[in-house]
């Protein structure tokens, strides 16, 4: 790559200082659409937030790291919407810069003449997609998963490819601080494993071996926690990875998986694809020679997870970011396989990213305008991308006035998500949860931590729950008196409905109750 006296430089000349700082300005720029949007939290933001604030190493259905994320984009930034997902929206910009450094080192393999920036296009691929534009505007486990799966893989090229044992280093900390975030980045060890054994290099092999167990060294206390707790992380990872619907006909499977595997290209790229497979021939002047373990390096890794989500959309249900990790090797395969070298190719390419990055933020910032040109009218959920985490600070304000005006609050909810919104709205009382868990299995943290046992203790007590409560749960409590109920709308075809009872009668405690705070 060419040296000036700016520094490195990029496609059009233009110094890599100035790529970072779009990165920055496109990360502001995210950040003022959370801020506008008007909206809260999503029930699994709500969720993590709770648990960032009691730390341990594991929870019901993840490891800790997202947890840990929260807590200190909290501690910098505050628990508004925008503090608490300050630090994972700027994952994705690390991601985006990780990929740079990886598409970098991995066209340095090549002739000179062959260089094209690789490296920098993947970054701009991955920024633009619906990936980092959408996914990206909430605080979820994809951020540090995605994060982690990048740094995981330019290390493992560089420990391969570029022969360096510190990189195993790299590789062993991006894997256990990765399977600490998800135990999706175990598909990753084995696709590593994988492309290390074609490889043929048993130095490799033995660096590979290594750094595996330190891996697993790193997750071991969560592995442990797991273990105390009778192992709801993996038994949850499990059933939502190999469970099947047994009441699903042939083409109602097909049909899912079709739009499963359909779905896959739009979000990464759904204005970029269509237009490079049209005309893309003619823009690229011509493809650059993949380095042959580059190649490996990429279909190697993503093989696992893949293939795993094809599986699972077939057997049941997936969600079409459940291989996210998977599309950032996509963005390095696209950027190899077509960065334009002509200059016209350049500014094609770069206009059809502009134009993609355009589209993503229309569907973020759409909504934003149209309620503010439009207050009274809402629209579809299936066109508001925040339609999801409206209504619930208006739902918990109506409701909090039926609540005493001090002193704690003994609160039994029906469900993770009222307890979890309960605690994010709620924030500044003093609130003492429990959960009616109907089953003996456990189905959420609330469930594995403070299910109500069957007593009461010092009340106030009060019932929450999205309709009417339970039938089992109001005769266990002889009866219930309705104290507040509330519908709210979320959207033009959604509605909160909460309702807040009193118990007529709380039976004795058959156990020591425990409570989320």
């Amino acid at each position: 790559m060419s040296r000036g006296p700016s520094g490195p430089s990029g496609p059009f000349g233009w110094p890599l200082a100035a790529f970072g700082a779009a990165l920055l300005a496109l990360l502001g720029l995210r950040l003022a659409l959370v801020a506008g949007s008007g909206a809260s939290l999503h029930v699994d933001e709500a969720q993590y937030w709770d648990w960032s604030r009691t730390l341990q190493w594991g929870y019901y259905s993840k490891p800790p790291a997202v947890a840990v994320l929260i807590r200190a984009s909290t501690a910098l930034f505050g628990h508004g919407e925008v503090g608490l997902r300050a630090l994972a929206m700027a994952s994705y910009a690390l991601t985006a810069a990780v990929l740079w450094a990886l598409g970098r080192d991995v066209e340095a393999s090549l002739p000179a003449d062959q260089h094209r920036h690789v490296g920098i296009w993947a970054a701009a691929v991955f920024a633009a997609s619906p990936i980092a534009g959408l996914l990206g505007l909430v605080a979820t486990t994809d951020a540090l998963l995605l994060l982690f799966w990048a740094l995981a893989l330019w290390a493992l090229w560089r420990a391969v490819a570029g022969r360096s044992a510190l990189a195993w280093v790299g590789f062993a900390l991006a894997c256990g601080f990765g399977l600490l975030d998800k135990y999706t980045l175990g598909a990753l060890l084995l696709g590593a494993a994988l492309f290390v054994w074609r490889a043929g290099d048993r130095r490799a092999w033995m660096g590979f071996a290594g750094a595996a167990l330190c891996a697993l060294l790193i997750v071991a206390p969560n592995l442990l926690w797991n273990a105390e707790a009778g192992w709801p992380t993996l038994r949850h990872t499990a059933e939502i990875t190999v469970q099947q619907r047994a009441t699903r006909s042939l083409a109602a499977a097909a049909g899912e998986w079709l739009s499963f595997t359909l779905a896959q290209p739009l979000i990464l790229a759904p204005l970029l694809l269509p237009a490079l497979a049209w005309r893309g021939r003619r823009w690229r002047g011509g493809a650059a020679e993949w380095p042959a373990p580059a190649a490996a390096l990429l279909g190697w890794t993503s093989l696992p997870l893949a293939a795993v989500g094809l599986l699972q959309a077939a057997r049941s249900h997936a969600e079409i970011n459940w291989i996210a990790p998977v599309h950032l090797a996509a963005a390095l395969a696209l950027a190899l396989a077509l960065a334009p070298r002509p200059a016209d190719g350049q500014r094609r390419w770069a206009g059809l990213l502009a134009a993609q990055l355009v589209l993503v933020t229309l569907l973020a910032g759409a909504p934003i305008v149209q309620r503010a040109l439009a207050p009274g009218r809402m629209l579809p959920a299936t066109l508001d991308a925040w339609g999801r985490m409206r209504g619930w600070p208006a739902a918990y304000a109506e409701l909090a006035r039926a609540l005493p005006a001090e002193g704690p609050i003994h609160l039994l909810g029906t469900s993770r998500t009222v307890l979890a919104q309960a605690a994010y709205q709620w924030r500044d009382r003093a609130l003492l949860r429990a959960v009616w868990r109907p089953g003996s299995v456990a189905n959420s943290h609330y469930e594995l931590s403070c299910p109500w046992r069957g007593g009461g203790g010092a009340g106030p007590w009060w019932v929450l729950s999205e309709g009417e409560p339970p039938a089992d749960l109001a005769a266990a409590l002889g009866g219930l008196e309705t104290v507040a109920a509330v519908a709210v709308r979320r959207s033009s075809t959604g509605v909160i409905a909460l309702r807040l009872s009193r118990p007529r009668a709380l039976p004795p405690a058959s156990g020591e109750q425990a409570f989320c705070r």
